[in-house]
């Protein structure tokens, strides 16, 4: 089985698809620690109240380069005789003084397959536009010795956005997919724009594309008990720009961690990350090798934090024998 599982890790890896960047979904270099960005299924899937986030800077040469910052927590839940997940999160995008956001509520039900667990999740959301995030653009300011800086085009409106995943889930390897944008949110743009392949419009409005993402890895352990690889994949497109992801992560007593991704045609990524006291700390720094951010680089951070559930449920009351009263 795990041989199995590796030979279609490697299969996908050695896929060579034309990678451009999905705009409007941020693809996190640690992918791994924000799964229920890309696919509400994993809302609880922790087994654990877990908190988690990630910051990501992007283009650090670069004046008015997008920042990303996501913020979830999640939990399981039980009622109906079912096994269920609830979460919520925020996710911001800004670039120089605009800036795009999300809070979003989710849910999934989870029922035992096989060997693992199957989930399904929905995800409903406010959506608040501020810029365009297709119409990033790479300019010269001269007013600052010609220093490359990014500009974007503002736009405005609160719309309803929507997201559904399926997942599976075992011990020791996971597999899911999700479409993002399910009802393609309108906007209004607020100035004209350079026409794009990822956003239809027309003269008075333009619509955030139907999205699709597929994940997925395993744990393997090779020479020693306490040592795992971990290969990992996450693929994004809406038929039009498509982006592969491939990370290697070498795990170590399951507390320390470090490896290496392909992040598109971008470039790739170092990333290292350590477990101390239940919260899980990682760092990726991203080199790029071409596009808007060609010889610079960039930084992420990231966290996860486990909380037991049975640590508030309530203690019964000790038994006490009638005699003893």
């Amino acid at each position: 089985m795990e041989k199995r599982r590796l030979l279609f890790l490697s299969v996908i890896f050695l896929f060579c698809a034309a990678q451009m960047q999905a705009q409007w979904d941020v693809s996190f270099s640690q992918f791994w620690t924000v799964r229920s960005y890309y696919n509400p299924s994993f809302a609880g899937e922790a087994g654990e109240i877990q908190v988690s986030g990630a910051y990501n800077y992007r283009w650090a040469n670069i004046k008015n380069a997008p920042k990303h910052l996501f913020l979830s927590a999640d939990m399981p839940v039980e009622f109906w005789g079912l096994q269920h997940g609830i979460g919520i999160q925020m996710f911001t995008n800004t670039a120089g003084n605009e800036q795009n956001s999300l809070i979003a509520a989710q849910y999934a039900l989870n029922r035992k397959f096989g060997k693992g667990t199957f989930r399904i999740g929905v995800q409903a959301g406010i959506l608040n536009l501020n810029f365009d995030a297709t119409t990033v653009q790479l300019t010269a300011d001269s007013a600052k010795n010609n220093r490359k800086t990014i500009r974007i085009h503002p736009a405005d409106k609160k719309t309803i956005d929507l997201n559904a995943g399926i997942s599976w889930i075992t011990r020791k390897f996971h597999i899911s997919g999700a479409a993002m944008h399910i009802n393609q949110p309108l906007f209004n743009p607020l100035q004209s724009r350079v026409p794009t392949e990822d956003v239809a419009t027309d003269s008075t409005s333009a619509k955030i594309p139907l999205s699709y993402n597929f994940m997925a890895g395993c744990n393997i352990n090779v020479f020693h008990p306490l040592v795992e690889i971990e290969p990992l994949i996450l693929l994004l497109t809406n038929f039009t720009s498509t982006r592969l992801q491939t990370a290697v992560r070498l795990v170590y007593n399951k507390k320390y961690s470090a490896g290496v991704s392909q992040n598109g045609k971008e470039g790739g990524s170092f990333f290292a990350g350590a477990v101390i006291e239940n919260i899980e700390m990682g760092y990726a720094y991203n080199l790029y090798t071409s596009g808007i951010g060609k010889g610079g680089g960039g930084h992420e951070v990231s966290f996860r934090y486990r909380i037991p559930v049975d640590l508030f449920k309530k203690e019964p009351m000790p038994y006490k024998s009638i005699r003893l009263l």
